[in-house]
């Protein structure tokens, strides 16, 4: 699977050509550093690997930077990151915020199976969850020790009227 940096910037290149900077500036206009921030550094080192795998290419447009594409092997293995985002639930929620904001790399009918295998695991992920939470509230356990179990279910809430919205 790909890295979180790795989706970005491909996610950034299926809308087309960009040079590394261009890239960066994207990231800072869609106000990226307060949950996922990349640095420059981080950006042109991804970049790099992205290139050796075969998932971007250097297009030659410019002499003095380097104006990268994604190529076909890139875009399945984007499409691929993608997909199995959406069929897995991780207590860092920047996957998901990932995987729909470039899931436009998904057809209509990919997302739609996509989104339906979403919502059955987050279905049964907030079942197990709101009973482990009844549970202990039964015990009077202390919110202190509830309180990881109710931000995930909020987690489960949002994501689910993301998936609505979608």
């Amino acid at each position: 699977m790909l890295s979180k940096t790795s989706i970005v910037i491909m996610g950034i290149l299926t809308k087309g050509e960009k040079n590394a900077y261009d890239m960066l500036k994207d990231i800072d206009r869609m106000n990226m550093k307060y949950w996922l921030p990349i640095g420059a550094t981080t950006l042109y080192e991804t970049c790099i690997r992205l290139e050796k795998k075969g998932y971007i290419e250097n297009t030659g447009e410019a002499d003095n930077k380097a104006v990268y594409r994604i190529t076909d092997k890139g875009t399945a293995e984007l499409k691929k990151t993608i997909c199995d985002l959406y069929e897995r639930v991780d207590y860092d929620s920047v996957w998901f915020c990932l995987a729909v904001l470039y899931s436009d790399v998904l057809s209509k009918k990919e997302l739609a199976a996509e989104k339906k295998k979403r919502q059955a695991i987050l279905d049964e992920y907030e079942a197990g969850t709101k009973a482990n939470r009844d549970m202990l509230i039964k015990e009077h356990v202390p919110y202190s020790g509830i309180c990881a179990i109710d931000r995930m279910i909020h987690i489960i809430e949002m994501e689910k009227e993301t998936l609505k919205n979608l």
